[in-house]
């Protein structure tokens, strides 16, 4: 039986950014230490396990619950950062900086847009799996004998 999926812990997380930088065990041990979570190569060796062994499982846990989530968090950072990226603007006296600001206002629209992209995609999506629901449970529906 499959373990039951909940979000990882930030031990999790720091054992995955070394999976991710493929650290060697030496490597590892010091900056799990470093990071607050110090502990035993077989430890190590068993939280990796358990993660390689869960990966699938995490892929549709993120999916379902974090998805939403992590994409309204982009967003919002997206926005607060144009937002902030203005008002820098407007404080900037330097005609130079301005320019550089500007330019990294225009850079950061590709990114915002492409974010509404996938929204709108997505509510379509969710709208379509409703509707077919819908129209499956009302086709269910058995009619009573005549």
């Amino acid at each position: 039986m499959a373990p039951k999926l909940t979000p990882l812990t930030e031990r999790q997380r720091a054992v995955i950014a070394t999976m991710r930088q493929k650290m060697s065990e030496e490597q590892a041990m010091s900056y799990l230490a470093e990071e607050g979570y110090a502990m035993g190569k077989s430890t190590w060796y068993r939280i990796k396990a358990f993660l390689k062994r869960t990966q699938l499982q995490r892929l549709h846990y993120i999916a379902s619950v974090g998805f939403e989530q992590q994409h309204i968090a982009r967003i919002e950072t997206c926005e607060m950062i144009e937002h902030e990226m203005w008002k820098n603007y407007a404080k900037e006296e330097s005609a130079f900086k301005r320019v550089i600001i500007l330019e990294k206002i225009q850079n950061l629209q590709p990114l915002i847009s492409s974010y509404y992209d996938t929204t709108r995609v997505v509510l379509e999506k969710t709208k379509e799996q409703k509707d077919n629901v819908q129209h499956q449970d009302t086709n269910s529906i058995s009619k009573p004998a005549v």
